[in-house]
C-alpha cells in the first residue's frame, strides 16, 4: 500500500509541476537584470564590434553544392539573416571564450525571446539545433563582449544583436539602392557604395562572398559592419581572412567558405535557387526511440511553446509505461 501512494504521488507531482510551469511562472528568465548587479570585470577589453549578416539563400546554394540537402532555410527567415555579434582588436585578432557569466550558454535564459530568435538568428543546418548555434556564438563571442553594460548577459547579448540587426539591415539598404537579387551580375563597387551610403552612415563595410561550384559564379555571402562600443559605426579593416561556417556542424562534411569578393559578384535570387525554406515540423536531435513518436505528436512542434508541449506529449505516455510495467511485473501496487 505504502509502495502504491509513492508512486501515485510522485505521479501526479509530476503531471502537477509540469502543468504548474511556465516561462513566467519560473521566475525572470527573460527578464532585464539590473545592470549594477553584473560585474564589468567579466569579458574582454575589446576595440570594436562586428555585427555579421548571411545571404541564406547563398549559404545554402553554395554548401548544397558540396553536401545536397544539407542545408534549409526555415519558413520566415528575412532575406538577411544574423551570423554573429564578435568583439574584435585593431590588430585583427579577436578574444574568444572568455569568462563569461554565465560561462555556458542556458537556453532557459533567452526563452522569451527565442521566437524571434528562431526567424531572425536560423540555424541553416538541419543535423543541429538552433540552439546550437546560438550556444557557440555566445560561449565563443558573447562571453567576451560583457565587458559592456548593454551586452553583460546572454538576454541582453542576444537581444541587443536583434536590435542593432533591425535597425541597420543590410536588405532593407540594398532596396533602397535598387540593388536587388537577380541573375546578372553586380559590380562590387556598387554594392559597396549602397552600403555606405544606405546602411553604414559612410562608412566602410566589410564583403564576403561565396561560389557557386556548379555555375562557377561568385555570390553574395555576407555583409559585416564595425561598431565602436557605444554602437555608433566605424569603418571596418580589410578583411585579411574568413572563417568558413563549419562551426554550426561540427564535423565533416565541408561547409562553404567564405572569400575575398572579385570585381563582379550575383546577387542570387532566390526564385532561381535550389534552397528549401521549411514549412512545419522543425528539425530536432531526439534520440532514436522518440523517432516513431514524431508523426503523433507534429502538432506540438509547430506550438509557441514547442519544448514545453513535446515534453507534455512524451512524459504522460512514458510514465503510464513505466507504471504498467511495474504492474506487471507482479509487484503489484
Amino acid at each position: 500500500m505504502i509502495t502504491q501512494i509513492t508512486i501515485f504521488s510522485l505521479f501526479f507531482a509530476h503531471v502537477h509541476a509540469f502543468l504548474a510551469w511556465s516561462p513566467d511562472a519560473a521566475g525572470p528568465r527573460g527578464s532585464l537584470p539590473m545592470m549594477d548587479e553584473v560585474p564589468l570585470r567579466i569579458g574582454s577589453d575589446f576595440d570594436y564590434l562586428m555585427l555579421t549578416r548571411i545571404y541564406p539563400t547563398a549559404v545554402c546554394r553554395a554548401d548544397d553544392d558540396s553536401v545536397p540537402d544539407s542545408c534549409e532555410i526555415p519558413a520566415e527567415t528575412p532575406d538577411w539573416s544574423i551570423h554573429g555579434l564578435w568583439p574584435n582588436y585593431r590588430n585583427g585578432s579577436y578574444p574568444q571564450f572568455c569568462d563569461g557569466i554565465p560561462r555556458k550558454f542556458d537556453g532557459k535564459l533567452i526563452e522569451s525571446i527565442e521566437e524571434r530568435l528562431t526567424k531572425m538568428w536560423p540555424n541553416l543546418y538541419p543535423a543541429k539545433t538552433a540552439e546550437s548555434f546560438w550556444k557557440h556564438e555566445w560561449e565563443k563571442h558573447g562571453t567576451c563582449a560583457q565587458s559592456l553594460k548593454n551586452l553583460s548577459t546572454e538576454y541582453l547579448y542576444f537581444f541587443k544583436t536583434m536590435e542593432v540587426d533591425l535597425q541597420f539591415s543590410v536588405g532593407a539598404a540594398l532596396r533602397r539602392a535598387q540593388i536587388v537579387p537577380r541573375s546578372e551580375p553586380y559590380l562590387l563597387q556598387e554594392i559597396q557604395e549602397a552600403l555606405r551610403n544606405e546602411l553604414s552612415s559612410g562608412k566602410n563595410v566589410q564583403i564576403n562572398c561565396l561560389t557557386d561550384k556548379k555555375t562557377k559564379q561568385t555570390l553574395l555571402g555576407d555583409v559585416r559592419m564595425c561598431f565602436d562600443r557605444k554602437f555608433q559605426p566605424i569603418d571596418c579593416p580589410h578583411a585579411k581572412s574568413t572563417q568558413p561556417l563549419t562551426y554550426i556542424l561540427g564535423h565533416p562534411p565541408p561547409l562553404p567558405s567564405f572569400k575575398a569578393c572579385p570585381s563582379s559578384v550575383v546577387y542570387l535570387s532566390d526564385t532561381t535557387s535550389r534552397v528549401l525554406r521549411v514549412a512545419g515540423l522543425e528539425h530536432r536531435e531526439v534520440s532514436f526511440w522518440i523517432n516513431p513518436l514524431i508523426p503523433i505528436y507534429s502538432s506540438f512542434f509547430s506550438s509557441q511553446e514547442p519544448k514545453q508541449e513535446f515534453l507534455w506529449g512524451v512524459s504522460v505516455p512514458f510514465v503510464a509505461i513505466v507504471l504498467f510495467v511495474y504492474y506487471k511485473s507482479g509487484r503489484g501496487f
